[in-house]
């Protein structure tokens, strides 16, 4: 198979889950494609750091790689880092700012907050609008079939089927402020 074939295959796969990416390079290593591939470190799926930006503390090299591959995690992560942990708020603005115009979800809603925290209320709560009619459309395309359950089980219970949409409209109603969510 041509090397490029190679290098397409693992950088899907590093999109899509970090594990099966670390699993294998170390399994494949005549492949000898690493984060310092554009391609991968581009694609590479960072989730777990984006959960938990202080974890990128023990991968500052990785995500210095990605961030020089325009990987939006990664300029959200450094953000993250440089703005609430190294005080370099004019830096983590930058990157939150990059991250957010690459289309990063969490980035567009920080970036909007900052914006408004720091005086820019209008400019902040139109990115913030924005990413309220990401949440819109894909509530709807995540909405439940109606005879999964009866109102009273979706409630009490969420199957599979219903749990993505439960969790939306959950953030959703916390989002607003809503005062009876307990549960």
């Amino acid at each position: 198979m041509p090397e490029d074939m190679h290098l397409l295959i693992v950088s899907k796969v590093s999109s899509t889950s970090p594990i099966d990416y670390f699993n294998t390079i170390i399994t494949c290593k005549s492949l000898g494609f690493s984060s310092e591939n554009f391609s991968v470190a581009n694609d590479l799926n960072l989730s777990r750091l984006v959960k938990k930006p202080a974890l990128a503390n023990k991968y500052k090299t990785l995500v210095e790689t990605c961030i020089k591959a325009n990987n939006v995690d990664a300029h959200f992560v450094k953000g993250m880092l440089e703005y609430f942990q190294s005080q370099n708020q004019i830096l983590g603005q930058h990157h939150i700012h990059t991250a957010s115009e690459g289309g990063h979800l969490q980035g567009r809603y920080v970036y909007g907050v900052l914006l408004m925290a720091i005086g820019q209320t209008e400019k902040g709560v139109k990115i913030i609008n924005k990413s309220k009619d990401i949440y819109v459309s894909s509530i709807l395309k995540m909405w439940p079939d109606l005879n999964c359950h009866s109102q009273e089980e979706v409630d009490n219970t969420v199957c599979a089927n219903c749990f993505h949409f439960f969790l939306l409209t959950k953030f959703y109603k916390m989002m607003l402020g809503f005062n009876d969510l307990q549960d």
